[in-house]
């Protein structure tokens, strides 16, 4: 039935011309007659609209579902308003709407253009926004003409020095979105009047006209979604697996740090464990002594992610294989295994025996002192270990009687902050010391976790069996 219109319409547009012009119903219908013809005739931009609504919203559902990935954004409100302005020229809307929505596209395409080649946007980009927002204010303005020559100029130049700088990365990612965006740079609608002097702006068929503008709009976001899809592909295939080393990393650093620990005679003990990401840099241990006694590793990799988890499981396979010694010379020994691999890096440590009789020896690599019954223990500290091969480090002694109560932590409690800013502190550390390791390890968590939490402790009960 459309074809037969079609095929009819020439007929019956030079029967109403034909018909005396001074009968008002048959001006009418010649005036009909030549709307449909000219909508049939422009029924390509009908067309390429409604594909670059399918476009702009695949786009935009991409990014609402990606947010980093910013230039589905920028590319599918440009395809929109870009999709709006044919749908206008179909309509036959005055041309104020169409000057409008050229503005509105020009500004957007200088954004577009530097997100599709993912370039870095600096100030200009504001400039450029603010501009897109005096525009739009400014659209039903005598000034209309002169805003619409000065944008489109700007907009061509901006473009033009994106496109070449996308060209001469040598990226063929960023040379095929380049090559696409040059054919729309050179076809699009401000143009037209300059290429049609020199070649044609389009071709018909089937009755219909199809200008080279909508095509290379319809080109470009063809390879845009093509390419950006691609990426966002990648991207979910890296974070998968990057998850799954994260995994097995974390997997690997509760066996190492979840091990049972052992029924020590005299000693109770509670321990907490919260890492800020998957994988932690924190670790402890209780491992029992050769005497009876119990020997305490708290320590913290600096750092986060893999990197710290995996000299966490570096320190504690080397601490497992070294024979028992007293907590200066493990420091020693462990100094001297991760001197030379930590890349820049350090780790604090702190390591505590305590004897059946009650006798604590510490020694400390740079750690946070210890608390004991709330008030800190004077412990005279050394270097962190990596940061020299031949450090030695002094041990402190002190006698514990019982219902004496330790408390060793990581600086993540300390360091918690709140969301104003405000550090979680040593009073307050110092303040709370005496309770469970889990309310430690909560109120630092609630006030603000920044970092990795540890807490450990340890009452000294000898007429008691402890158990975990």
């Amino acid at each position: 039935m459309f074809l037969a219109l079609l095929c009819l319409l020439p007929v019956l547009t030079a029967a109403a011309q034909s018909l005396p012009a001074s009968q008002p119903d048959l001006r009418l219908l010649q005036q009909q007659v030549a709307t449909l013809t000219a909508r049939l005739d422009a029924t390509g931009y009908l067309i390429t609209a409604v594909l670059l609504f399918f476009m702009a919203s695949a786009c935009l559902g991409l990014w609402w579902n990606a947010r980093a990935f910013r230039a589905f954004r920028s590319v599918g409100l440009y395809l929109l308003a870009v999709a709006s302005i044919f749908c206008i020229i179909y309509l036959h809307k005055p041309d104020s709407w169409e000057s409008t929505l050229l503005i509105l596209t020009s500004l957007l395409m200088p954004e577009m253009a530097a997100d599709a080649l993912s370039i870095r946007k600096g100030r200009w980009i504001w400039l450029n926004r603010v501009a897109c927002v005096v525009s739009l204010l400014l659209a039903w303005s005598p000034l209309l003409p002169l805003l619409y020559r000065v944008t489109v100029d700007l907009s061509e130049l901006l473009v033009l020095g994106l496109f070449l700088i996308g060209l001469g990365r040598g990226s063929s990612r960023d040379r095929l979105i380049a090559a696409a965006l040059a054919v729309l740079w050179f076809f699009r609608a401000p143009l037209d009047p300059i290429v049609h002097r020199h070649l044609p702006i389009g071709f018909r068929i089937g009755g219909w006209r199809w200008n080279f503008g909508p095509i290379a709009m319809v080109l470009f976001g063809a390879v845009a979604i093509a390419v950006f899809v691609r990426e966002l592909i990648e991207d979910q295939r890296e974070k998968e697996r990057l998850a799954t080393e994260f995994e097995a990393g974390r997997t690997m650093q509760q066996v190492l740090l979840g091990a049972e620990m052992p029924v020590l005679p005299g000693l109770r003990y509670e321990s907490v464990y919260k890492p800020a990401s998957e994988v932690g840099g924190d670790f402890f241990q209780v491992l029992p002594a050769p005497d009876g006694g119990g020997l305490i590793v708290v320590g913290d990799v600096s750092g986060k992610g893999l990197r710290a988890a995996m000299t966490v499981s570096t320190i504690l396979g080397a601490l497992r294989a070294l024979p028992f010694a007293s907590p200066a010379q493990l420091l020693v020994s462990l100094n001297r295994t991760v001197t030379g691999s930590l890349e820049g890096g350090l780790v604090t440590c702190c390591i505590a025996h305590v004897s059946p009789g009650g006798i604590l020896t510490a020694a400390n690599a740079g750690h946070l002192e210890p608390y004991l019954n709330g008030d800190e223990i004077a412990i005279e500290a050394g270097l962190p270990l990596g940061v020299a091969a031949d450090a030695e480090y002094p041990e402190s002694t002190l006698h514990l009687t019982a219902g004496d109560r330790l408390t060793f932590l990581s600086d993540g409690v300390v360091e918690a902050q709140s969301a104003t800013r405000e550090l979680f502190g040593f009073e307050r550390t110092r303040q709370i010391s005496t309770q469970s390791a889990g309310q430690i390890a909560a109120a630092a968590q609630s006030f603000g976790q920044q970092d990795d939490i540890t807490v450990l402790t340890l009452q000294f009960a000898p007429a008691e069996v402890a158990h975990a």
